[in-house]
């Protein structure tokens, strides 16, 4: 498939058509990382990745539940 690059004000943009965003998970403000290899542009979508270490940094003592007592195993659980 052949498009044109625009203007956007200082900068240049490509229109993604949708049936490839779609097909890329793509919606609008996804996370993409660019870049140029072998003179040509590719575009990747990336996830965040997060650290177990990051997500509890804000976790207080208060916010700690015990355990839940579920009962017996009923069938062929593995406890």
């Amino acid at each position: 498939m052949k498009t044109a690059i625009a203007k956007w004000g200082n900068s240049l943009a490509v229109r993604l058509p949708r049936h490839l965003a779609e097909g890329a998970n793509l919606t609008a403000g996804s996370p993409v990382e660019i870049w140029v290899e072998n003179h040509s542009l590719v575009i990747s979508s990336t996830r965040p990745r997060y650290k177990l270490s990051d997500l509890l940094q804000k976790h207080k003592a208060a916010q700690q539940h015990g355990e839940t007592d579920w009962g017996q195993p009923m069938g062929d659980e593995a406890w």
